[in-house]
């Protein structure tokens, strides 16, 4: 249960967000979700970048996602495409 961000990746200049926490964030979502049973909603966040990104922060436990450096970099199309496929 190593939830601590390494030393080396948190001490970055400018924080570290995006694609490099994509993984790690999907992780301790999943892995609070089900510590906790669901008792509290869950906002995913961290290297969105697709509709996929999105599903897998969903199927993980979390209730909302949030969107920024996908947004900035993937432009504010992605959020029709994200809409789009949850709802198939």
């Amino acid at each position: 249960e190593n939830l601590a961000t390494e030393k080396t990746l948190a001490a970055e200049m400018g924080g570290l967000s995006g694609k490099p926490v994509k993984e790690r964030s999907t992780e301790v979502i999943r892995y609070l979700s089900e510590k906790s049973n669901k008792a509290f909603p869950i906002i995913g966040v961290g290297g969105i970048h697709s509709p996929q990104d999105a599903k897998d922060k969903l199927d993980a436990g979390a209730c909302l996602v949030q969107l920024y450096t996908g947004f900035i970099y993937e432009g504010p199309g992605l959020i029709k495409s994200i809409c789009k496929s949850l709802v198939k």
